[in-house]
C-alpha cells in the first residue's frame, strides 16, 4: 500500500528558521540585516523564504516579495519594481508625497500618475535613480518620522541569479544601507548560475556583515521518514537507495517518490541505483505524458508564457476553451506539476524549466511570438513582449525591432545597458538593412560601451558604413561615439581622428560643431595623450574670443573660461565667459554630474574671483539638490569649499567637504584625490597631521598622470615640511611642479603654487640662495599671470626667505596687495610673516599690530597651525597675545562633528539624515550632544563655536 506524496513540513531546516526568525525579530526591534540563502536547485529556498513571510507578517511587519525570472531578465528594475509598487500604490496621496521626497524624488517617473513627478529630474542618472529607489524603500519604513512608530519591512528576493542588473545593483545598494534600516533583507540564489549580472550578484551575496545559509543535503534519517510517509512497509534499503539517488535533494525525493508511486506498490531498492536528477526530471515529463492532451497543451503554454501567468491567457495560447483549460490546470495540480489556482504557476522551477526545455527548438520559437502577441493584445510592457521575442527566430520583421529599441531604450534609462545592448543585438536582426538599420547599430554601439562591451567597435564601424547618406548631426553623433569607443581601447590617435571627421562636418561655430568639440574637450583637457590635440582646436576659439566672438554653447564656453583663466586673461573676461557658460543652467547640463560646472568655478577661482566662485557653486548646489543628483551635489560641494578655503573659511569649507564626500564613500571615487587635497590643506591649517595623511590617501587609487596626483603632491610637500622634513618637502614638491608642466604644460600659481612650498623647503635647509631662486621665480611668474593674490602670496613667500634678513618692504607690500582681495588665509599668513620680520628687525613697537590681526584672522577661521604662530611671536616680543575661548570642538566624536558640520553647510536635520543614511532622530541626538560639548544651544550659535563661514 502506498500513500499520497505530500509536501509535509521541512525537515532538517530548524538552523535556517531560526536565522531567519532571528533577522525578522531584529528589524521589528529597528535592526536591519542580509541573509542570503543560497544552495543547488530543489535545495528547498522558495520554501524557507516562504516561511520567512510568514513569520514576518505574523510579527506584524510589511512583507515586500520578488523573484527573478528568467524571461524577465532584460526587464530593467524588474525585481526592484515588483518589491516596491504594491506598497506605493497602495499609498494615500499625503503618503506618495512624503515616499517621493528628498533623494527618492528622480523614481517618481518609474510610477507614472502614482508618485508626484514635481522636482523629479527629467533623465536622471542610473545612480541618482538607483539610489532613489534605496531611498524610496527607506522611506516606507518610515525611518526618519519624529514620533511616528516605524514600520519594520521584510523583503524577500527569490532566484536573485535570474534578476536583471539594474535590480541586482539596487539590492546591493541597499544590502550597504540596510545596518540603519529596520529592514531584514532575505535573498535566495542558485549555486552556479550565472544568469544575470555576476558582479552585482557577488556583490550582493557576499556582502558584509550578512548571514549565508546553505541548506544541506537531507540525512539518511529525513530521507527514511519522507519514504516511509510513502511506503510505510518499505525496507530501510529503499530509503538509502533513495537517499543516494536523489543526493539528499528535497526537491528530487519528492519527485522520485512520485515516479516510483506511478505502480502503485512498494518498489524494490534495486530500482532505484540508476535513477538520477535527470532521469527524476524525464520522469515528471513522462509523467506529464500520460495525462489527457489539453492538460499536456496548457502546461507547455504555462511554461512558455511562465509563472504568474492568467488562466484566460494560457488557455488562448494553448488554444483551448476556458472551460477546457480550467479541467487541464486541475489537472496538473492533480499531478503535482502546477499549484492550484490562478494565475498558473509551476510547482517549481526545474519542472517549468523541463516542460519548456521538451518543446522542439523551432515549434518553442513559434511558441514564444504566439506569446509575444498574446501579451501585446493584453497591452502588457513592451520589457515582457521583449523578452518572449528574444527567444524567438529573426524574420525580418521590422515591428519586431521597434518593440525591442524601445524595451532597450527604457533598459537605458533604468539603468541596465547590458540588458539593452542584448535587446538592441536581436533587434539589429529584424531590421531591414537601410540608415534605420544603422541608427539601430549606433545605438547597440551606446549600450555596449556603457556596459563596458568593447565589441562596440565593430558596432559603431558597422553603423557608419550604412550612415553615408544619413543627416549630418545623426553622422555626427556616430563619429563621437567611434571617438569615445576608441579612447576606451586606448586608441588616442584615432579618436582624435573621429573627432575631427565629426568636426569636418560641420562649420566651425556651427551649435552642433560647439558641441562636439566641448564633448571632446571634456576627454582631451585631462587626459595627456589628446591634451595637444584638443588645444590646437581650441586655439582658433581662443582668438575669436578675443576678438569680441564668443562661442554660443555652454559646454564650449565652459572650457573656454578655464584655458583663460589658465592664460592670465582678464578677470572681467573670464567672469563675462562664466556668466555665459551658467546662465542657461547652473550645472551647465545634465550630462556628466555638473562636470562642466567644476570646470567654471575652477577657473573662477584660479583667476581670482572668489566670491564669484562661491556664488556658481552655490546656484549649482541648489539645482543639484533639486534634482536628487547626488554626484553633481558632490562636486559642487568641492568647489564651493575651494572658493571658502581661499577665503580662510576653513570650517565652512570642512562643512562643504562633508558633503562632497558623501558620494565617494559610496564608491564614486573619481574625484577622491580632488577632494583628498582640499581636505587635507583645511586639516594642515588646523593643525591635524594625522587627518590631513589620511584625506591624502582618498586619491591612492588614481592615475599618477592625473591633474589631481600633482596637487596631492604638493600637499604632501607641505606636510613634510610642517614635520620637520624640509629635503623631502623640496624634492616632493619639485617633482609635483613638474608633472604637472610636463604633462600639462600648466605653470599657473593659481592652480599650483609649488614654487612657494619648494622655496620654504629650500630655506628651512638652510639652502638660501636656492630658496632665494625659486622665490624669485615665483614672483615673476604671479606678476605675469596678474591675479593679485598670486601675486600678494609670492611676494610673501619672497620677503620671508630674502636674505641676510626678512624683506620688510616686499611683506608689507604682500600685506597691502592682499588687503585688496577677499583671500583672506593668505592675508593672515602675510600679517604673521610681516609682524614676525619686525620683531627680529628689532622693530618691536611696529611688529604687535600686524601679529595682532593676524592672530585675530586665523582665530576667526580656525587656522590653529596659524593663530599658535603667531602668539608665540607675540610672547616673544613680550606682548601679551589676546585670549581665544576655550571650545568643545575637539571632544565632538566624529559623528557628531561630521553632523554638526552639515548643520552649518545649512542642511535640515532630514537632509542631514537623507545625505547620511541614518534617521532624522540620530541626528537629533548627535546634535544634542554636539550643542552640550560645544555650550550652545541652537544652529546660529554653530557660526559663532566653528568661526564664522566668512
Amino acid at each position: 500500500m502506498t500513500k499520497r506524496v505530500t509536501e509535509g513540513s521541512l525537515l532538517e531546516r530548524d538552523k535556517e528558521l531560526a536565522a531567519l526568525g532571528e533577522a525578522v525579530n531584529a528589524a521589528r526591534s529597528g535592526d536591519g540585516s542580509l541573509v542570503v540563502v543560497q544552495g543547488p536547485p530543489g535545495a528547498g529556498k522558495t520554501r524557507l523564504l516562504a516561511a520567512a513571510g510568514d513569520r514576518g507578517q505574523a510579527a506584524g511587519l510589511r512583507v515586500l516579495a520578488g523573484r527573478g525570472r528568467e524571461l524577465e531578465r532584460e526587464i530593467a528594475l524588474g525585481v526592484a519594481l515588483e518589491l516596491l509598487s504594491p506598497p506605493v500604490t497602495a499609498a494615500d496621496p499625503g503618503e506618495r508625497a512624503r515616499l517621493a521626497s528628498g533623494p527618492a524624488a528622480p523614481v517618481a517617473r518609474l510610477f507614472p500618475g502614482v508618485l508626484p513627478e514635481a522636482g523629479s529630474p527629467a533623465n536622471p542618472s542610473t545612480d541618482t535613480m538607483l539610489r532613489g529607489m534605496c531611498w524610496l524603500a527607506a522611506n516606507l519604513t518610515g525611518w526618519d518620522r519624529t514620533g511616528v512608530p516605524a514600520r519594520p519591512m521584510l523583503v524577500t528576493v527569490d532566484d536573485a541569479q535570474w534578476a536583471d542588473e539594474a535590480s541586482l545593483r539596487f539590492l546591493a545598494m541597499l544590502a550597504d544601507r540596510v545596518a540603519t534600516l529596520p529592514v531584514a533583507l532575505v535573498v535566495a540564489v542558485r549555486d552556479g548560475d550565472g544568469g544575470s549580472d555576476v558582479s552585482a550578484l557577488r556583490r550582493l551575496t557576499a556582502h558584509p556583515p550578512n548571514r549565508l545559509l546553505a541548506p544541506a543535503p537531507l540525512t539518511a534519517g529525513a530521507v527514511d521518514r519522507l519514504v516511509t510517509r510513502v511506503f510505510p512497509s518499505a525496507e530501510a534499503e529503499l530509503a538509502a537507495a533513495v537517499a543516494h539517488a536523489s543526493g539528499g535533494n528535497p526537491f528530487f525525493v519528492g519527485e522520485l517518490l512520485r515516479s516510483l508511486q506511478a505502480d502503485g506498490r512498494t518498489p524494490a531498492a534495486g530500482t532505484i541505483a540508476s535513477m538520477v536528477p535527470g532521469t527524476v526530471l524525464r520522469s515528471v515529463l513522462a509523467r506529464l505524458a500520460r495525462l489527457p492532451a489539453e492538460a499536456g497543451r496548457l502546461a507547455a503554454s504555462a511554461a512558455i508564457l511562465g509563472d504568474g501567468t492568467p488562466l484566460r491567457r494560457a488557455a488562448v495560447h494553448a488554444e483551448l476553451d476556458l472551460p477546457s483549460a480550467e479541467r487541464a490546470a486541475d489537472t496538473l495540480a492533480g499531478a503535482h506539476l502546477l499549484q492550484p489556482g490562478n494565475p498558473l504557476a509551476f510547482v517549481h522551477p526545474l519542472i517549468a524549466a523541463a516542460v519548456h526545455a521538451d518543446l522542439p527548438a523551432f515549434a518553442r520559437a513559434r511558441a514564444h511570438r504566439r506569446a509575444a502577441d498574446l501579451l501585446v493584445e493584453d497591452g502588457e510592457s513592451v520589457e515582457k513582449v521583449a523578452g518572449h521575442l528574444l527567444a524567438t527566430q529573426p524574420e525580418g520583421d521590422p515591428g519586431v525591432a521597434r518593440v525591442l529599441r524601445e524595451a532597450a531604450d527604457r533598459a537605458l534609462r533604468r539603468g541596465d545597458p547590458a540588458a539593452a545592448a542584448r535587446l538592441l543585438r536581436r533587434a539589429v536582426l529584424d531590421a531591414p538593412p537601410t540608415q534605420w538599420l544603422g541608427e539601430l547599430l549606433v545605438e547597440l554601439a551606446r549600450a555596449q560601451m556603457t556596459a563596458g562591451d568593447m565589441t562596440a567597435h565593430a558596432s559603431i564601424t558597422e553603423a557608419l558604413a550604412l550612415l553615408g547618406e544619413a543627416p549630418l548631426q545623426v553622422r555626427a553623433e556616430a563619429m563621437t561615439l567611434l571617438a569615445w569607443i576608441r579612447h576606451g581601447r586606448g586608441d588616442f590617435s584615432g579618436a582624435a581622428a573621429a573627432h575631427d571627421a565629426a568636426l569636418d562636418l560641420f562649420q566651425p561655430g556651427d551649435p552642433m560643431w560647439q558641441d562636439i568639440l566641448a564633448d571632446y574637450l571634456m576627454i582631451a583637457t585631462f587626459h595627456p595623450p589628446l591634451r595637444r590635440h584638443g588645444a590646437g582646436l581650441l586655439a582658433p576659439v581662443l582668438q575669436e574670443v578675443r576678438l569680441g566672438r564668443p562661442p554660443s554653447r555652454p559646454g564650449l564656453l565652459a572650457h573656454v573660461t578655464l584655458q583663460l583663466a589658465l592664460a592670465g586673461d582678464p578677470a572681467p573676461e573670464i567672469c563675462r565667459m562664466a556668466s555665459g557658460a551658467l546662465a542657461g543652467d547652473p550645472l551647465v547640463g545634465s550630462v556628466g554630474h555638473g562636470a562642466l560646472m567644476g570646470v567654471v568655478v575652477h577657473a573662477l577661482v584660479i583667476a581670482g574671483e572668489l566670491v564669484a566662485a562661491e556664488k556658481a557653486a552655490d546656484a549649482a548646489l541648489s539645482a543639484a539638490r533639486q534634482r536628487g543628483d547626488v554626484l553633481a551635489y558632490g562636486y559642487a560641494g568641492f568647489h564651493r569649499a575651494l572658493s571658502r578655503y581661499h577665503q580662510g573659511a576653513l570650517t565652512a569649507a570642512l562643512a562643504d567637504l562633508e558633503a562632497a564626500r558623501v558620494p565617494y564613500d559610496e564608491g564614486w571615487t573619481a574625484a577622491g584625490g580632488w577632494i583628498g587635497f582640499l581636505l587635507a590643506l583645511v586639516h594642515l591649517e588646523q593643525g591635524d597631521y594625522a587627518a590631513a595623511e589620511e584625506a591624502l590617501h582618498m586619491g591612492s587609487h588614481r592615475s599618477s598622470e592625473g591633474m589631481d596626483a600633482a596637487l596631492v603632491l604638493d600637499c604632501r610637500a607641505r606636510l613634510a615640511l610642517l614635520r620637520g622634513e624640509p629635503a623631502t618637502a623640496l624634492d616632493t614638491a619639485r617633482a609635483a611642479g613638474r608633472r604637472l608642466d610636463e604633462v600639462y604644460e600648466i605653470d599657473h600659481p593659481g592652480v599650483l603654487p609649488w614654487r612657494a612650498t619648494a622655496a620654504l623647503a629650500a630655506h628651512h635647509l638652510g639652502d638660501h640662495r636656492n630658496a632665494q631662486e625659486l622665490a624669485a621665480q615665483g614672483l615673476e611668474r604671479a606678476r605675469a599671470v596678474g591675479v593679485p593674490q598670486g601675486v600678494g602670496a609670492a611676494l610673501r613667500v619672497a620677503g620671508r626667505v630674502a636674505r641676510p634678513r626678512p624683506d620688510i618692504t616686499l611683506l608689507s607690500e604682500a600685506v597691502a596687495t592682499l588687503r585688496q582681495t577677499p583671500a583672506a588665509l593668505e592675508h593672515a599668513r602675510a600679517l604673521v610673516d610681516l609682524g614676525t620680520a619686525l620683531w627680529r628687525a628689532g622693530r618691536a613697537r611696529e611688529c604687535g599690530q600686524p601679529l595682532r590681526q593676524g592672530l585675530a584672522l586665523a582665530d576667526r577661521m580656525h587656522a590653529r597651525l596659524l593663530a599658535e604662530r603667531a602668539r608665540a611671536e607675540l610672547r616673544a616680543a613680550g606682548l601679551r597675545p589676546r585670549r581665544t575661548a576655550v571650545a568643545g570642538i575637539d571632544a565632538l566624536t566624529p559623528a557628531e562633528r561630521r553632523v554638526a558640520l552639515l548643520a552649518l553647510h545649512g542642511h535640515s536635520n532630514n537632509q542631514i539624515a537623507q545625505a547620511l543614511f541614518v534617521t532624522t532622530k540620530t541626528v537629533e541626538t548627535h546634535l544634542a550632544r554636539a550643542y552640550r560639548k560645544l555650550a550652545i544651544s541652537n544652529r546660529r550659535q554653530l557660526h559663532e563655536a566653528f568661526g564664522p563661514p566668512k
